[in-house]
């Protein structure tokens, strides 16, 4: 007799599979061994197997011998209403909805797009979990180090209740600065009186803070990982020790883009909140195939009906048309290089080449001979002091001229600092506010203050990679990309620095890209890449492809 019983996952993806039992038989064991995805346990000599293989299953064991199926009927209790309390700023009707959820809810995954105000949804939880069952302490752990003055802003406007940015210092001048992991060790060893303690996920990468959040004086019942998709690598030190946080009550990973470039990113997230409990080895084979000679080459996805369902069990999502918001208008604007710069641009394309020979292409390497090429569109000056004009940043000074005469604001993102430090020299009669990775974060804050308030200042110019999440840029209506993002999800992150909550007028955003370049290709390779995300998470199907860079740059030698 093959005895076959579904119960709540332990080894394998999903929220129930399936556990076989039977007397040793090698031919039963490799039958089994043939699943994409299976887990044996030496302590109850049970198979695990997918639920989804079910049907599959049963007809390759039945020749064997007579099975005995159970299945079981997991059911999920109701959610109950609560009465909300009043609180300093009215909430949205879905933004009450979220509130509801997560007091119905204990470990789970906010995964409303950027602009829904997911930091007042989290907050007011907080808020109802500290009067409803008294929690003493809500720490809030940053997977972008610029949030976390975004996240005590939020809370000192939106809330009554204190906070703290471990490690924030404050002069007599008062000027801010952080201190040193040990100064952060030191505050969590001693007794903590605010309710919000915020810090950065990089903190976590110390095994010290990690023992004082678990056994230190303080108690912290509720856990909130912002831009939880930053934490998606459990080899990493900071997704080994997040994981490592597991027994706290009250769990709740914020992110708008969970999905950036395959199923695996939704590991870690998922393992936080016990939503799966699969290995990473088990959980990678069920969602991807591979093959080649070796059997290591990635040839797709598979079974993301299953991931769907569990993120329609443990995460909430709603759309952007619940705000109302005014239109947004991404215009995708293609530019021609003078000859000057296409004559630069081949020089390059031409050492592109010549190195495709000559080195193994790694993905590093690929990035990095892209990189050249899209430098070259973008800002000459980055590869070279001879003086080649840019197309880009031209246009974007003759865009400037035209928003900025009728009174309207703009921010400027481009992926290199170097761009930023030209435009911001091209355009210093403007008085451009800055944002890159070398300003610190105190700074920046105190840029998007006084763009946000200040009339006379009408221009933000930044990097995307550190102006392109957390940030508030209402006051703009138009933004302009000087280059595209790697990704779908980092593009409408940065666009919706402009287009969220607060949003009054149409927005306009600006796409540049020069024609017969390797700009149109990364376009290309940004949109396929949505397709994954959109169906996953948004229940929208196309028939785009991922396509390679690799490929792409093979293709220069022919």
């Amino acid at each position: 007799m093959i005895k076959i019983t579904e119960k709540l996952t332990q080894k394998v993806p999903g929220i129930t599979s399936v556990f076989v039992e039977f007397d040793y038989n090698p031919e039963i064991v490799q039958e089994l061994k043939s699943f994409p995805c299976f887990n044996y346990s030496k302590k109850t000599n049970k198979w695990e197997i997918p639920i989804i293989y079910l049907a599959q299953l049963i007809d390759q064991l039945c020749v064997y011998d007579d099975i005995d199926l159970q299945l079981c009927n997991i059911t999920f209790k109701e959610d109950q209403i609560y009465n909300l309390s009043k609180y300093k700023t009215k909430p949205f009707p879905y933004q009450e909805e979220g509130i509801q959820f997560g007091l119905n809810h204990d470990k789970w995954l906010l995964l409303d797009p950027p602009g829904l105000g997911k930091t007042l949804q989290i907050m007011y939880i907080a808020e109802e979990l500290k009067k409803r069952d008294n929690i003493k302490h809500c720490l809030v752990i940053c997977g972008i180090n610029t949030l976390k003055t975004n996240w005590k802003k939020e809370i000192e406007r939106h809330s009554n209740l204190s906070c703290r940015i471990l490690g924030e210092k404050v002069s007599s001048r008062g000027k801010v600065s952080y201190g040193s992991v040990n100064y952060r060790l030191q505050q969590l060893q001693s007794p903590i009186k605010e309710f919000f303690v915020i810090t950065n996920i990089e903190t976590l990468r110390d095994d010290r803070i990690i023992k004082a959040l678990l056994k230190g004086p303080n108690k912290f019942e509720m856990l909130v990982v912002d831009e939880i998709h930053k934490c998606k690598s459990s080899t990493s030190q900071q997704g080994k020790n997040l994981l490592k946080l597991k027994d706290t009550k009250y769990k709740i990973g914020a992110t708008g883009t969970l999905l950036l470039n395959n199923p695996l990113d939704a590991y870690v997230p998922l393992k936080w909140i016990d939503a799966d409990r699969s290995t990473e080895g088990n959980f990678d084979r069920y969602y991807c195939v591979y093959g080649g000679q070796f059997g290591h080459d990635f040839l797709g996805y598979r079974n993301l009906s299953t991931l769907k369902k569990q993120l329609e069990l443990y995460s909430l999502r709603r759309q952007k048309s619940l705000l109302n918001l005014p239109p947004k208008n991404i215009i995708h604007e293609y530019l021609d290089m003078s000859e000057t710069q296409k004559a630069f641009y081949e020089n390059v394309k031409n050492g592109v080449r010549e190195e495709v020979d000559k080195v193994v292409l790694k993905p590093s390497v690929v990035l990095g001979m892209v990189m050249r090429l899209r430098q070259a569109t973008a800002c000459p000056s980055i590869l070279t002091t001879k003086n080649i004009p840019s197309v880009k940043i031209d246009r974007v000074c003759e865009l400037c001229e035209e928003i900025t005469s009728d009174g309207n604001k703009v921010v400027i993102f481009s992926t290199f600092k170097q761009t930023v430090d030209e435009l911001s020299q091209r355009l210093a009669q403007y008085n451009p506010l800055i944002g890159t990775g070398d300003i610190p974060d105190e700074i920046i804050s105190q840029n998007v203050d006084i763009f946000q308030q200040n009339p006379e200042n009408k221009l933000f110019i930044g990097t995307w990679q550190k102006c392109g999440t957390g940030l508030t840029l209402t006051a703009a209506t138009h933004m302009i990309f000087l280059d595209t993002p790697w990704t779908p999800a980092s593009f409408e992150q940065a666009c919706d620095r402009i287009y969220r909550i607060g949003t009054e007028k149409p927005v306009f955003i600006y796409n540049l890209i020069v024609t017969d370049t390797v700009d149109e290709k990364v376009r290309e390779i940004v949109e396929d890449k949505s397709a994954l995300s959109d169906f996953v998470i948004d229940d929208i199907i196309t028939q785009k492809s991922l396509q390679s860079l690799q490929k792409y740059i093979e293709e220069l030698r022919e």
